[in-house]
């Protein structure tokens, strides 16, 4: 991917659509920690937006519009695996470690119950 297809630094894309999402940006902008780079250390953009609708059409963003994605170095990684990414993007590796102590089918499990619910 050329870099005029997605600004600088890694990128979590969420449901636009839902408080559920803009809530967890607010507290994802509130936990991070100033690095060394200039502006932030995660940016984020909606699943239905422009910026996800050029990297669907390249390839790097999967095509279902129902998980949190993280995008970083043209790689992309979704559910609980995106959110574990996004605390290490924005300094916070304890809190993604803690998540990781969780067995994945747990983690899993309980990414698809809370995805499944956000809009009730």
């Amino acid at each position: 991917m050329n870099s005029d297809a997605l600004p600088d630094g890694p990128f979590l894309f969420y449901d636009g659509g839902c408080a559920l999402c803009h809530r967890a940006v607010r507290l994802l902008l509130q936990l991070e920690r100033p690095g060394s780079r200039p502006g932030p250390a995660l940016r984020f953009a909606p699943l239905d937006g422009t910026i996800a609708d050029r990297l669907r059409a390249g390839g790097t963003l999967p095509p279902e519009r129902d998980a949190v994605v993280f995008v970083a170095d043209c790689e992309a990684t979704a559910a609980e695996a995106a959110v574990r990414s996004a605390l290490r993007a924005i300094g916070r590796p304890g809190l993604a470690a803690f998540l990781g102590l969780w067995p994945a089918p747990l983690r899993r499990w309980g990414y698809r119950t809370v995805a499944a619910n956000r809009t009730r």
